[in-house]
């Protein structure tokens, strides 16, 4: 049981890393396909895996990490990359997946558990 805690664990750091990276990373101009808003879905997406794999590796507990991320990303693209806007929107679109995420994956291992 331990060892599936600390995969668990494992993995949502690497996704929160990977996470934070993509948001981060200056980039060339971006693809039409984000420009024509399906960047929230991409921002939902992103903090959605990551809901679930904090709930999984740190129940509720992962609400004091994800939550300053979801947030702070889009500061830090503010103040420090210049290829990259801050849009409320994306910040609203974090917070959902997160909320989602963590959500559905309590609901599923609920149901499993027969609670």
């Amino acid at each position: 049981m331990r060892s599936k805690r600390q995969l668990s664990q494992v993995l949502f750091a690497l996704w929160v890393i990977f996470t934070t990276a993509a948001l981060l990373l200056p980039t060339p101009t971006p693809p039409k396909m984000l420009r024509r808003g399906m960047d929230k879905t991409v921002h939902t997406s992103l903090f959605f895996v990551m809901g679930g794999l904090g709930q999984v590796a740190l129940p509720y507990t992962c609400f004091g990490i994800t939550i300053p991320i979801a947030v702070g990303v889009e500061y830090l693209q503010r103040v420090v990359i210049k290829d990259r806007q801050f849009e409320a929107a994306d910040i609203f679109a974090n917070l959902v997946g997160l909320l989602l995420g963590v959500f559905l994956t309590e609901l599923v291992t609920r149901l499993r558990s027969g609670a």
